[in-house]
Formats: C-alpha cells, structure tokens, sequence
C-alpha cells in the first residue's frame, strides 16, 4: 500500500497546537502574583501571551496588576518562581487538543515523521510530552533555548528539519511567530485556529483548519500529494 507521506516531515509548534496549556501556565503566572499579593488573573487573558515566553507572560500579569517596568533582578527571581511551579505542576490541566492523536497517527501512518519546534524551554516540553505520554510520537523536540534562538529565527524550523531528515516539510502552528517561521524557511504553514493567536497574519498561511480531523488532509494539499 502506498505511503502518500512518505517523505515529509510534519513540523509541530507545542502550545495553542498540540496541548492547550493556557490553564497551567496561568496557574503558575497566578502562584508568582499572589507572592506579591496580587489577585489571580484568568487564563483567557494568559491565552494570548503563551507563545512569548514566562518573562513576557509575566511583565504582562504584573501590569494588569498595575506594576511596570520592576527591574530585571526582581524580574529574573519571579521568572524562577515561575518555572519552579510549572515544572511541579505542568500537566495539571493540560491536554491534546480535540482529534490531535488521531490525526499524527494517520499521517504517521501514512509514512510521515514528526517533530516539535516550540518556544517553550525544551526541558519543559520534554517534560511536559512525557506527562502526557506521547513521548514515543516525536522523533524531537526543539526547545526555544535549544540552539539559542526562538521563533521566528529560521535556526529551530532548521534544526527541525535536520530531525527529520525528510525531503518536504510542513509547518503546524497557531500564531503569527509561526507564520514568519515557516515562512523563514519557505515552508507552508498549516495554522490552528482554536489555538492561542495572534492571527494578524493569517492570510499567509497555507490554510487555517479548527479541527484536527482535516489536517491530514491539508497536509497532502500543501506538499501536492495525491491520495487518488
């Protein structure tokens, strides 16, 4: 039976992708604010901040809370507290979204190979594939402290691909950083729209899909696979 897939690699952005983790993190950006003695904030105000990192997230909340610009040694000891709580708590509520496993597992079937290029800290997404038991999935997982650049820096989507080691990628994401990432390596972008956002650039993604079922699918599309 022919393997339509058989030579792509599927490159995944982590949260607001795969894993809604919008509740975790805000948990642990509340656990920080309440050190301080500041009121909790709720996650869909955290949801559009995730793909920016723990310092952006949380110069944000202290904002919202009415505090600006507290240095940076202050900033670096919320920063640790920040992490010391999520990597003790990140799988709380965190999930695959709705048809995800399906959906890598028909494409891995049909001979694809898969991958993460995250800007989350690769230590935290390790940990974090591993909770959830999807370990086995990916052959990697680019972090944004891995090569020491993040998205939109072409470097991850490079060392992703040098995973891989296919001959066509595609790149899944749920933001802007996604967007310019895939395009820094000429890549089409397949983007999630129940994910985290921003969308302003939206109109250069190959195509946008709500739910997973259809992504195997648009995958063959983008790369000009024909399954008939």
């Amino acid at each position: 039976m022919s393997q339509f897939l058989h030579d792509v690699g599927v490159i995944f952005d982590l949260d607001g992708t795969l894993i809604d983790t919008a509740g975790d993190l805000a948990a642990s950006m509340n656990h920080v604010l309440a050190a301080s003695d500041f009121a909790e904030i709720s996650p869909s105000a955290v949801r559009h901040l995730v793909g920016f990192g723990a310092r952006a997230m949380l110069v944000r909340g202290f904002e919202l809370r009415g505090v600006v610009d507290l240095d940076r040694h202050m900033m670096d000891g919320h920063v640790a507290m920040f992490l010391d709580h999520y990597l003790e708590n990140l799988a709380v509520t965190s999930r695959p979204f709705d048809g995800v496993m399906a959906a890598i597992d028909e494409m891995r079937s049909d001979g694809a190979r898969v991958a993460i290029c995250t800007n989350k800290r690769e230590k935290s997404a390790s940990m974090l594939i591993k909770a959830l038991g999807m370990e086995n999935i990916f052959e990697g997982i680019i972090g944004g402290d891995t090569v020491g650049v993040a998205k939109p820096d072409p470097a991850p989507v490079r060392a992703s691909m040098e995973l891989l080691k296919a001959k066509r990628y595609v790149f899944v994401g749920d933001s802007d950083t996604d967007i310019r990432a895939a395009a820094s390596m000429n890549l089409p972008c397949l983007l999630h729209t129940k994910g985290y956002g921003p969308f302003e650039l939206s109109d250069q993604a190959f195509a946008l899909f709500d739910a997973y079922s259809y992504l195997p699918a648009l995958t063959k599309e983008a790369l000009g696979c024909r399954s008939s």
